[in-house]
């Protein structure tokens, strides 16, 4: 691994070429917004990325912040923190609700609009922290070291989820047009895989809570969600054949 290529951070260059392959595939599918209107919503949805995935990594921070208590050190934690998939994800899902009630958009286009962007540019950015050495997986007979760590064999969990990231934004783009409504589907296939994959990292700065990680907690509320959404109106369409 590589946390550097060159003098750039392995993790900066990977998360930009994500989001240049997520602006491009946007913008060939984009068909109702003006040049201008596009760049806005990019900008919307990368404002809120940002500040969702530090807010939700300073969430995960909160034990430490508490143990260690001063105004310097919790300055320090916001400043030098990581970033959170989910909050990133969730940030920018709010970046688009506000462009779209500001420019009177409808809402659920647009995010079916991106949804192949988020997770091509999660793909690339999981490469990211392989090269980085970051999110890494379990202590294991096979696998991959960290440069820091050349002795111990680890799974190289960002690298599956790439695989599978690629696969998922494949799959996507192949089912849009018979399941028009592919953000949902993004979001129950990827928490589904999410609480499953993170069984096997083996970092403790993505934020513990009992036997379950940040990750899996939002992946289960995600699960949850859609299913009292489907069981409520599985009791309309029921209560509706009635009559």
């Amino acid at each position: 691994m590589e946390p550097y290529i060159g003098y750039i951070p392995s993790y900066s260059l990977f998360a930009s070429i994500g989001l240049f392959f997520m602006m491009l595939v946007v913008y060939i599918r984009n068909k109702r917004l003006k040049f201008s209107m596009y760049l806005l919503l990019i900008g919307s949805i990368a404002a809120g990325a940002v500040i969702g995935s530090k807010v939700v990594f300073i969430i995960t921070q909160i034990p430490d912040i508490i143990a260690n208590f001063s105004i310097k050190y919790m300055f320090y934690k916001i400043v030098t923190s990581g970033f959170v998939f989910y909050g990133g994800l969730f940030g920018a899902i709010l970046g688009c609700l506000i462009f779209a009630h500001v420019k009177k958009q409808d809402y659920m286009v647009l995010l079916n609009l991106l949804t192949p962007g988020f997770s091509l540019f999660h793909a690339f950015g999981r490469i990211g922290c392989f090269l980085a050495g970051c999110c890494y997986g379990k202590v294991a007979a096979w696998g991959v070291a960290l440069w820091n760590e050349p002795g111990i064999l680890r799974i190289p969990v960002q690298l599956m989820e790439s695989v599978f990231l690629f696969f998922l934004t494949f799959l996507l783009l192949l089912i849009e047009k018979r399941r028009k409504n592919i953000f949902r589907i993004y979001l129950i296939t990827y928490a589904v895989w999410r609480f499953i994959i993170e069984f096997f990292r083996g970092d403790a700065l993505r934020g513990m809570w009992g036997v379950l990680s940040t990750s899996q907690l939002i992946s289960l509320g995600i699960l949850l969600y859609f299913l009292i959404k489907a069981v409520r109106r599985k009791r309309y369409e029921s209560g509706i054949s009635c009559i």
